[in-house]
């Protein structure tokens, strides 16, 4: 069906009359009566009374009009869609982002933005699915660990520290202690993310960096589990994930004598219709990554900001028989 005559539909049913809407519509009276005509004929209905001198609405054109309005109007609505597109501009963006950094990030930013911002929904993918997913169906994604795909743009936005957190009743917590070493860490019993996750790809490969092996380990798919295990002294947890359960994070210090941390990207395809739009959102990101969620990350557990920052150092593996699950 062709909206051209839904819309010349719509014309006579206002003016009352196919004289008076060719005026409107700047078109020949016989053809706006052959378009009527080939719309009827379209959907097997009569839509008019033709007897008299203005036309009357039947009573399946009066049914008809609410769902010409409706199509119509949606047709509108895409058209002026589409050159707001074709101008650059950016009405919807869609983040592809894993769960921890939606909830520290993505939400967190979304909720600085107004009303002539535009939209921001989110795909929870894991975070090897990043890239795909904004290769095929997203305007950009939040990944941690490297930019490693050179077909999409890139760019850093804060780095987040990995986060030990023990019971109140733990001996690093009755201590007072801000941090551990990653030596003191493997001699615990840990409450680790499984593989997939970069956070325990970084701890694995500070751990195999310093010659260490783990003494046992537990693995969660959810970092939230690992948390919450840990205060209540099941283990230490360790993710990047912010305080939560009233457990006690502390950081943890690699042989190089840095703070163990994971780097956030911001990524996007170059070839986006609306990059220049696109930039400006990813622009207010990094502003808002590097001071409101650096800021965040780093609190220690007092409220206190640490002075130590570091680049990403990375992955480990355990000794001896197979890790147990939680999940």
């Amino acid at each position: 069906m062709e909206i051209k005559r839904c819309r010349y539909f719509l014309a006579v049913v206002q003016d009352g009359t196919v004289t008076g809407a060719a005026k409107q519509l700047h078109v020949a009276q016989p053809a706006l009566s052959r378009q009527l005509r080939y719309l009827e004929n379209q959907l097997g209905l009569v839509l008019f009374d033709r007897t008299g001198p203005r036309f009357r609405l039947t009573s399946a054109g009066r049914q008809f009009v609410t769902a010409a309005e409706d199509l119509v109007s949606r047709a509108d609505r895409i058209e002026a869609a589409a050159r707001y597109m074709a101008g650059g501009g950016l009405s919807r963006v869609v983040v592809a982002a894993a769960q921890t950094t939606i909830n520290e990030v993505v939400a967190p930013f979304v909720a600085t933005l107004g009303p002539d911002d535009p939209f921001v929904s989110v795909r929870e993918v894991t975070a090897d699915r990043i890239c795909t997913t904004v290769s095929k169906d997203a305007d950009l994604g939040l990944a941690a660990g490297p930019a490693d795909d050179p077909t999409l743009a890139w760019r850093p936005l804060t780095d987040v520290p990995l986060r030990a957190y023990v019971a109140p009743t733990h001996r690093w917590a009755t201590q007072g202690r801000r941090s551990i070493t990653i030596a003191e860490l493997v001699t615990e019993h840990l409450l680790l993310l499984t593989r997939e996750h970069p956070a325990r790809a970084v701890l694995d490969q500070a751990v195999s960096k310093a010659g260490l092996t783990y003494a046992q380990v537990t693995e969660s798919s959810n970092a939230l589990m690992c948390e919450a295990l840990a205060a209540s002294d099941f283990g230490v947890g360790v993710t990047t994930d912010l305080p939560r359960f009233g457990g006690c994070p502390l950081l943890i210090d690699t042989v190089d004598r840095t703070t163990l941390s994971l780097q956030l990207h911001v990524c996007w395809s170059p070839q986006h219709y609306g990059v220049e739009a696109l930039t400006a959102v990813v622009d207010r990101l990094a502003e808002f990554a590097a001071t409101y969620v650096h800021d965040t990350a780093w609190r220690t557990g007092t409220g206190h900001p640490t002075t130590a920052g570091a680049p990403p150092q990375i992955q480990r593996t355990a000794k001896g028989t197979q890790p147990n699950r939680t999940d």
